[in-house]
Order: C-alpha cells, then structure tokens, then sequence
C-alpha cells in the first residue's frame, strides 16, 4: 500500500516537473511572438522613416530570403508555409512540363480570339450583321465580349 503512494507521489513529482518545463517553453514562446510584433512594428516605422514601401524592403532583402527559402526546401522540420510554398511550385513546374509541345506552325495560328466558324452572324439586338472568313472582324469580337461565345455561335445564319 506504501509502495502505490509512493509511486504516486513519484508521477506526481514527474509530472509536475514536465508541467514546469512547459510553462518555461510558453514563456519562451510568448517573448518570442512579442519580439516578433516589435520587430514589424519596428520594420513598419523604418520604412515610414525613410518613405520607403514594405515590398522595397522584401525587394531589398530577396536575396537572402531566396537562399533562406532554399535551405528549408530539403528541412523536414521546414514551417508549413515553406511545405506550402514546395507544393505550389511542385505543381506549377508539374503543369509546365505536362503542357505538350507546340510546333512554330500551331503556336502561329493559335490566336486568342474564340473558335467561331466561318459564315454571316446576325446579332438579334441590334440587327447588325457581321461576315466572317478568317479572323474575326472586331465587331464579332466584341459580341462575344458581351454576349459570350455560345450565344453568339448561335447568332449564325
């Protein structure tokens, strides 16, 4: 029966212990978050001091947040905003590569203007006609701009 209260008393103790070193890491953690509050407020007034923009600043420093940026890319311990940042770059590097390759001749034709086949489009609203052959004379563009493209596929007589 001692022996039980004595083991209790034991946890106890290790428990409390692991309680004290938890408040000491809050603490830590809690100065650092000030710090980190200061040192914007800090970085905020500067750049007011000195006309400067907060994007001058990142501009000024890309450099070093570049090579910082890198290092953490292999850290498994890296914060999360830098795993999202990997992900995101993973992807847009992905869908780059998986874009098929254009030849001169189909990037020459590809254009941004919408598939429209060739022929007479007769706006309904205002009765105008447009004629198409090749391209798509400016006014058919504009209706697609503001009518959309299925409806002025319809437009076709």
């Amino acid at each position: 029966m001692f022996q039980e209260y004595d083991q209790i008393e034991q946890q106890i103790a290790e428990h409390q212990a692991k309680i004290q070193e938890l408040q000491e890491q809050k603490a830590q953690a809690e100065r650092k978050k000030e710090g980190v509050i200061a040192f914007d407020k800090a970085l905020i007034n500067l750049a007011a001091e000195y006309q400067m923009e907060e994007e001058e600043l990142y501009v000024a420093r890309g450099e070093q947040i570049v090579d910082w940026l890198v290092g953490q890319l292999n850290d498994e311990d890296a914060p999360d905003f830098v795993q999202t940042l990997k992900a995101r770059v993973a992807r847009s590097l992905k869908k780059g590569s998986d874009a098929p390759r254009r030849t001169r001749r189909a990037a020459a034709s590809k254009s941004g203007e919408p598939k429209l086949e060739v022929g007479h489009y007769r706006n309904p609203y205002t009765g105008g006609t447009v004629e198409k052959k090749k391209r798509n004379p400016k006014q058919l563009n504009q209706w697609v701009e503001e009518h959309g493209l299925e409806t002025v596929k319809d437009w076709k007589i």
